[in-house]
Order: structure tokens, then sequence, then C-alpha cells
């Protein structure tokens, strides 16, 4: 039921509400990142990244890479997204990740916006931002000045024309 409230909600804002030009992508310093609420879980890092980084789940080897629009669907999100709570030195390390329904305070963002991995790996960008070829999977809907709730809204279909 809320996955179904959040894609009828995403549609209209993307529908809806256009964002303004002025939109980039986050800039999220790994030390303002926390949990307020909702699921998390513990996960292997199959690479280096940092708090704050969107994760894509890689279902061959069950660890958590960095999720990018421009690579394959399992890189958009396809099979699973997550963001990281805390920073992986290297590949094999064990980290905490805030799950779809978490709310997680970033220290930026904007209320209402809606965010997807971007081109740039690990990276979160307004839909605004999305280029020709892009997988576009809704990873997080601003609810505040700091904060975002973390979603997983992917279709094969979703690709920018």
């Amino acid at each position: 039921m809320i996955r179904r409230m959040l894609g009828v909600l995403a549609a209209v804002l993307m529908a809806w509400a256009p964002l303004p030009s002025y939109a980039t992508a986050l800039s999220i310093t790994a030390a303002n990142v926390t949990l307020d609420s909702g699921p998390f879980d513990q996960a292997v890092a199959g690479e280096a990244f940092a708090a704050g980084a969107i994760l894509y789940l890689k279902t061959s080897d069950g660890r958590w890479y960095k999720a990018q629009a421009d690579g394959t669907a399992a890189e958009a999100g396809a099979d699973g997204l997550a963001m990281a709570l805390g920073t992986a030195d290297a590949a094999g390390a064990r980290v905490s990740i805030a799950m779809p329904g978490a709310v997680v305070s970033i220290g930026t963002g904007t209320a209402a916006v809606i965010y997807l991995p971007g081109r740039t790996a690990g990276s979160l960008i307004p839909s605004a931002d999305l280029a020709s070829t892009d997988k576009a999977t809704i990873a997080a809907i601003g609810i505040g000045s700091n904060k975002l709730l973390l979603t997983r809204i992917y279709h094969a279909g979703a690709v920018v024309p």
C-alpha cells in the first residue's frame, strides 16, 4: 500500500511540480548522515564508498556497490537500493545501510524533490538532471530541508528518452 502511494505521489510530483532550473546533485557530507527512523541492515561492501552514497545490490555476490543511472538496470537499483549509513574503506567492509522506507538526515536536500541515482556512481540527483538513456529509479523524496524518505521505485521501461 505504501509503495503504491509513493508511486502515485512520485508520478504526480514529476508531472505537476517541475524542478527549478538550478537543481544539482546533492552534496552530502558523510558526517551528517544519520538514520532517523525506519528499516536498516548490515551489509558487505563490494567497493569503497562514503556514508550517504546511494547503493545497489549486486545479486551475484550479495554485496553493495555505488548505484548509477547510466549503467545496467542492476546498477540503477533494479534488484535493491539503499543508502550507506557508514563509510566502507574497502571491498569486504561491513557497514550499516538504510533501506527503502527509512528516513535519513543528510544535512542537505529540498522538500518534495524526487531524487534518483545519478551518472556519478553513488550520487543522488533531482529528476530534472537525468540524461538521455538514463535508467530512472526513484531512490528518495525530500521530506524536509535536510531529510530524505528512501524509496525504490523501479520499472524496466523507465528509461529517459
